[in-house]
């Protein structure tokens, strides 16, 4: 068992369907982290091929951009490079099965070979995109971890199925911020923004700290620590993806949903913290989970039809997801 365990979390801006340049990225942010002593190292959402443009394509041409995970190119040069550095690596990618299934995926891999991989459960970038069924845990050095994908991450019951499966450490990488849904604050950043950042920085931090960025993501992220009473690693895409911005504000929290370490830079980061299994006993939040009454939630669990997250996401969005 690792204890303290030490954890890199990465914000990049991915080339979109260039899978070698952000592969040579990711190859130097993993030498970077092994530097610095990291046993784990965890990336964003979709961040092998870039994200937007998934959500204009048809089947076929996902299809040729989709890998599998037990024996394609970029799993395969993932574990080299996590057996060279003698560290775990986490990383998204666009998933076909051996039926040709796509999926939003999520994979886990270390010294030894592939560890895990989560399907996204509420994927919604393109209707050729399947949703995952599965909440599952996994252990990562002693750690029992799981992860959420994004939107996954949006859903409070989601958190909670892990953290009673025993989650510990729970991975949500995203690709998020400055998207498309004009409410509460948030809407799209202007790309001119993120590429004048150099010349004129204060318009594009101010995005990035606003209700467009990391105020937004304040009001609901922490939240899915503390409730859990688990650690929680936040990968963010940054920069410019398609028609949005995505701010990146990666972030380390704690049980207690306290951020342990962050970025707030406009630019491709990689953040590092310890994390120590003692600082989950006897906290505020492990008090509240102990206190749990089940026989009243019943409601919760009652079937009810389920409902595509594309439909809902459309509902409220300027741009539809086909």
């Amino acid at each position: 068992m690792k204890n303290p365990l030490k954890v890199a979390a990465v914000q990049f801006e991915m080339a979109q369907n260039d899978k070698p340049r952000n592969l040579q990225v990711m190859a130097g942010f993993v030498e970077q982290a092994a530097g610095k002593g990291a046993d784990v190292v965890a990336f964003p959402e979709l961040c092998l091929c870039g994200y937007h443009f998934l959500t204009e394509l048809g089947r076929p041409s996902l299809l040729k951009i989709a890998e599998r995970t037990d024996d394609g190119e970029a799993v395969t040069f993932m574990r080299r490079l996590a057996r060279r550095h003698k560290l775990h690596i986490l990383f998204g990618l666009l998933e076909k099965d051996a039926r040709n299934r796509l999926y939003n995926t999520y994979v886990a891999v270390g010294p030894k070979g592939r560890l895990f991989q989560h399907r996204k459960v509420h994927a919604f970038e393109n209707s050729a995109i399947r949703q995952g069924d599965r909440l599952d845990t996994f252990d990562l050095l002693g750690w029992t971890c799981g992860i959420l994908i994004c939107y996954d991450n949006n859903l409070p019951e989601n958190g909670r199925v892990l953290c009673l499966k025993g989650a510990e450490l729970v991975f949500a990488p995203h690709q998020t911020g400055g998207f498309d849904i004009p409410r509460a604050g948030m809407g799209r950043i202007s790309l001119e923004l993120w590429r004048n950042r150099h010349k004129d920085p204060l318009p594009m931090r101010e995005a990035i700290l606003g209700l467009k960025g990391r105020a937004w993501i304040a009001k609901w992220l922490p939240a899915r620590a503390y409730d859990n009473n688990c650690y929680l690693v936040f990968a963010n895409g940054v920069g410019g993806d398609g028609p949005e911005v995505r701010v990146g504000c990666s972030m380390i929290l704690d049980p207690e949903g306290i951020v342990i370490a962050e970025t707030t830079e406009a630019e491709d980061d990689l953040i590092i913290a310890e994390l120590y299994k003692e600082k989950r006993v006897n906290s505020l939040a492990s008090s509240h989970i102990a206190a749990r009454r089940p026989s009243l939630y019943g409601k919760i669990v009652e079937p009810i039809p389920e409902t595509d997250t594309r439909t809902i996401r459309n509902r409220i969005s300027g741009e539809k997801i086909v």
